[in-house]
């Protein structure tokens, strides 16, 4: 589990994601009704398929950005979950967004991502999940080159691009370099 802080101005977020094979082979239907079933002091909960994610830095970028949206006023969305999603996917489109980046009745693997006001309200809510959903995936995010390719092509990102973040080829610099590539095109989101 990686639990990580946002800040706003001077207000605290606490971020929960953590990756859960699927092991009790939720469809989508359960899996959504899961995600939308928030305790107290929780203020977001979104599932994501993790084929989909690349690694933490796009999804805390995503947040990050959600977040702002939210507190600045500017959301595309009616709810920071869906707001997450939309900067996850790099897409303007929300319904777009959550074909792409949401979970399906084939999803192998789940990603939580929990925002909340309180550390140990959104550890209990991503265990309460998990316990639901299966076990833990450690180390989380990891990717093959084949993946990582597919994710470069879903997000039209072009080999050039990637070599100008690339320190080495090796699979873990590809996928960081593709995650730093991923970013920039969250970060356009919010002025498009």
């Amino acid at each position: 589990m990686l639990l990580e802080t946002i800040e706003w101005k001077d207000e605290v977020i606490q971020v929960g994601v953590c990756q859960f094979k699927n092991s009790a082979h939720l469809k989508r239907r359960a899996l959504l009704a899961l995600a939308s079933t928030k305790a107290e002091n929780i203020l977001a909960v979104q599932f994501f398929d993790s084929s989909m994610i690349i690694d933490e830095l796009h999804l805390l970028s995503a947040v990050q950005n959600a977040v702002n949206a939210w507190k600045g006023g500017y959301m595309k969305s009616r709810g920071l979950d869906v707001e997450i999603a939309v900067y996850a996917s790099a897409q303007h489109q929300i319904g777009r967004a959550l074909e792409l980046m949401g979970v399906t009745d084939e999803t192998e693997a789940v990603i939580i991502v929990v925002l909340g006001e309180q550390l140990d309200k959104v550890k209990e809510c991503m265990r309460t999940l998990g316990l639901a959903i299966g076990k833990e995936i450690t180390p989380a995010f990891c990717m093959t080159l084949d993946r990582i390719r597919a994710l470069m092509k879903v997000f039209n990102i072009s080999e050039s691009e990637v070599a100008l973040f690339l320190s080495r080829h090796d699979k873990k610099s590809w996928q960081r370099a593709v995650s730093k590539c991923l970013v920039s095109r969250i970060s356009q989101v919010a002025v498009g």
